[in-house]
């Protein structure tokens, strides 16, 4: 190892980086070690390496570094942990990584040979799962425990979690050679699965021989057979892992480990698809209903009493559910982490907003013997706006402006190869998007080219079966992420497919003509921030009015998931169906009959039976809004229960009614072939509408916090040193209430009372530009980081703070030359 350490008052971390890259490296000394450390006072910097400045990586404990002892420098760390002889042997023998040199093979360019040496949050992971594990299972005898690891985008999780399957692989029993963890399953989606984990398996040439990638469907049963150590498989494979354990006695009594790749939720899930299942055709899927929510699929076979399974989340935007279900974050790295160390592009600095406008028209009158219906008013509010948004003149407006803001501010990007995302509303939306922008390509005789991502369905007017293989005249076995690789495309137009999990560096654009909120959100715009490089800069128009929502969802999880752990409640189910069976429509009886014929598996008896109780349900519920309430409150007991026995075991007539409910409910209201209200909305005609331009959305997400590389505000610097000064100085440029000012205040004086901030401030106090350019921008996200914790979403989100020159750039201000004015 060799180190080069930096004192602040005289250089810092970037010049040890500069100088290691400037060494004559055909000297010895600069060939044996395994890892180059560079550090000054504050920071740490790590490299396989040395040879040019772009490899060394952050190697810091977050955003900033905190000593333990009070009398210590920030990186402490780095000379009680990193240099410890300790984790320097296990960095030789475990984490170093040395992928030999690959030949050019068919379209694959050839690889030198290079090493891997993890980031200080991967090992740091790692070492304290593989550390906790191990005491458990001296304190308890057994490994059932769950861990959430909260890792940003950006984090090198593929990697993380091929070093976490190796050291688990690698544990024993204290004081034996008696393996601690028999089985590993690495559960990802299949693309991964294809793709990033084999790849990066692949590079662990020492587990060749250990490893099994169940790639086909009968490769999973065999390496089960021969107890192959670490197997790769999909999520959706999980129950029946699950299951094979408990059923096949020679299984049943091993230790497993289940690690698992982000899980993706739907914008919507089975409660939702359920409620709109009576306002769509009897005879006709619901072609837009989303995929079952996969974190609700993993959450639901995961059972507190499995005693020797141990379950690892990784996710960067963790759901309320799985907070409850895992417990707090066990490790974290945020994406304000991953934004300031340069592994990901800030996607939510600014959005360009428009607000699409349109009138409705509906010529169908209810007939005289017909009531008017009432129906849910979010069903009715998605079913009006996706009537606006597939209306033909609309997408044309929308389709030039488009293209002319891609032209005009995409296209140049990352040395005029960036590429755009458009995300329509549906499927019907999104086909007439890539019909009309592949004519305006073809009248403008354009350079590029447009794709459409969907998942086939069929046309519901014209009954044409839609293909996206033969659409986009795909080859034969050609994927269409694989053609969208080509430089001679440059907009897909998605539609519920790639707003999640989708990586191409190239993307710098996206058109957001759905609305999305919360987690959807941030993994959506998060499809743009991959790094590539020269690329700096993304645009994201939204067109749904939606933008400031869209800034508020980033700022709530820049800092890691924003919810805390739920105590689950056991007599909630117990309640739910309590309720359900004094409403006297259904009975014990019934679900106990219903679940008889499921396990029959006779169909026509099944339909004989559901028919005999939707009539008993119509008869004993006559208003319509009674009706709809009750089918909620089977909806909800279903998802209740299935979350709940995550942690509980229920008595076998709660699981036979869940089962009754979750089977029944969604077939208790027919409204025959057609629906009025689809009727109606069929009906519906757009007859004026335009886009109304709103303006650039601003959040203060831009924390590229590191010293000499951050990036300054560009606001004046005030000259006022005390909080009193600062909040009058507040208040003249900006309307903010009492509650704001205490904030102001109270955030103020805690970052003037940091010895850490004072330190740096008085050891730089000559030097104004840092102190004033990338210093300011550090002590502006520690100000953020500050409101974050103490819940203040609000003012995260709200451009007068955010903004270059805004309220805590003023604070930031405050606090360096409060520290100016005693240095001097």
């Amino acid at each position: 190892m060799a180190l080069e350490l930096k004192h602040e008052r005289n250089q810092n971390v970037h010049h040890a980086v500069a100088q290691f890259a400037q060494r004559d490296h055909a000297i010895k000394i600069f060939q044996h070690p395994f890892v180059y450390l560079a550090a000054d006072t504050s920071d740490v910097m790590a490299a396989t390496d040395p040879r040019r400045e772009e490899n060394f990586r952050w190697h810091n404990m977050g955003l900033t570094n905190s000593p333990t002892n009070p009398a210590e420098y920030p990186v402490e760390f780095l000379y009680r942990e990193v240099l410890a002889p300790d984790q320097l042997l296990e960095a030789l023998s475990f984490f170093l990584i040395r992928v030999p040199e690959r030949e050019a093979e068919d379209d694959r360019a050839a690889c030198p040979a290079f090493t891997i040496f993890p980031r200080y949050h991967q090992s740091r992971l790692v070492r304290r799962i593989g550390q906790d594990i191990t005491d458990h299972f001296a304190d308890t005898g057994h490994i059932g425990k769950k861990y959430l690891a909260d890792h940003s985008a950006g984090s090198g999780k593929t990697l993380s979690i091929c070093w976490l399957a190796d050291c688990l692989h690698s544990l024993y029993k204290p004081g034996t050679n008696e393996k601690l963890v028999d089985f590993v399953f690495i559960l990802t989606d299949r693309k991964s699965l294809d793709t990033n984990v084999r790849e990066d398996l692949g590079k662990f040439t020492h587990l060749k021989d250990v490893v099994g990638i169940a790639r086909k469907a009968d490769y999973l049963p065999r390496f089960l057979k021969e107890r192959r150590p670490i197997i790769v498989t999909t999520q959706q494979k999980f129950a029946w892992v699950l299951k094979e354990l408990q059923a096949n006695p020679e299984l049943k009594d091993l230790r497993v480990a289940f690690l698992i790749d982000e899980a993706h939720r739907s914008q919507e899930g089975q409660m939702g698809a359920a409620i709109r299942l009576p306002f769509r055709k009897a005879d006709e899927p619901d072609e837009e209903a989303p995929d079952e929510d996969l974190e609700d699929h993993v959450a639901r076979v995961i059972r507190q009493y499995d005693r020797n399974q141990l379950f690892v989340a990784f996710t960067a935007t963790p759901s309320p559910g799985t907070v409850s279900l895992f417990g707090q974050s066990f490790d974290r790295y945020t994406e304000a982490e991953a934004i300031a160390e340069g592994y990901i592009v800030d996607v939510a600095s600014s959005i360009i907003s428009y607000k699409t406008l349109y009138h409705l028209h509906c010529p169908v009158v209810p007939a005289a013997d017909e009531a008017e219906r009432l129906y849910p008013k979010g069903v009715v509010s998605k079913a009006l706006q996706n009537v606006a948004f597939q209306d033909d003149g609309l997408i044309q407006y929308k389709a030039e402006v488009m293209l002319r803001i891609f032209d005009k501010d995409v296209k140049p990007l990352i040395g005029g190869r960036a590429k755009a995302m458009i995300v329509a509303s549906s499927r019907v939306a999104g086909l007439r998007y890539f019909q009309i922008l592949k004519e305006k390509l073809k009248e403008r005789a354009a350079d590029y080219k447009v794709l459409f991502a969907f998942s086939d369905f069929v046309h519901p007017e014209s009954n044409e079966a839609i293909r996206e293989h033969s659409l986009n005249e795909l080859k034969p076995g050609e994927l269409i992420e694989d053609r969208f690789e080509g430089d001679d495309y440059r907009i897909m137009v998605v539609a519920n497919k790639f707003q999640t999990g989708f990586d191409q560096p190239l993307l710098a654009g996206m058109f957001l003509d759905k609305p999305v909120s919360g987690r959807n959100a941030v993994q959506t715009v998060s499809r743009l921030n991959r790094c590539h490089s020269g690329k700096r800069d993304v645009v994201v128009v939204d067109f749904t009015n939606n933008a400031q929502k869209i800034l508020k969802a980033f700022a709530k999880y820049r800092q890691g998931t924003p919810f805390q752990p739920e105590e689950p409640d056991r007599e909630l189910c117990l309640k739910q169906h309590a309720e359900i069976l004094e409403a006297g429509v259904f009975t014990q009886q019934d679900a106990a009959e219903l679940v008889r014929l499921l396990r029959g598996d006779n169909d026509a008896q099944l339909q004989f039976l559901v028919n005999a109780l939707r009539q008993r349900f119509l008869a004993r519920i006559a208003d319509w809004d009674e009706r709809k309430t009750f089918v909620y409150r089977l909806a909800l007991f279903v998802k209740t229960y299935h979350f709940l026995t995550c942690f509980f075991s229920f008595p076998l007539e709660i699981a036979e009614f869940a089962a009754f409910a979750e089977y029944v409910g969604p077939q208790l209201i027919k409204a025959g072939t057609v629906s009025e209200l689809m009727r109606q909305v069929r009906a519906t005609e757009v007859t004026k509408a335009a886009v109304q331009y709103q303006g650039v959305m601003t959040s203060g997400g831009r924390v590229k916090l590191r010293p000499g590389k951050g990036k300054a505000g560009t606001g004046p610097v005030s000259a006022k040193v005390t909080v009193q000064d600062m909040i009058a100085q507040i208040r003249a440029q900006f309307d903010i209430s009492d509650e704001q000012a205490l904030y102001i205040r109270q955030v103020t004086e805690e970052k003037i009372a940091d010895p850490t901030i004072r330190n740096t401030v008085q050891a730089h106090r000559h030097d104004r530009v840092y102190l004033e350019g990338p210093y300011r921008g550090q002590v502006n996200g520690e100000i953020q980081t500050t409101y974050d914790q103490r819940g203040r979403y609000e003012e995260l989100a709200d451009p007068k703070y955010t903004d270059a020159g805004g309220i805590f750039d003023i604070m930031a201000v405050t606090v360096i030359h409060t520290h100016l004015t005693v240095a001097a």
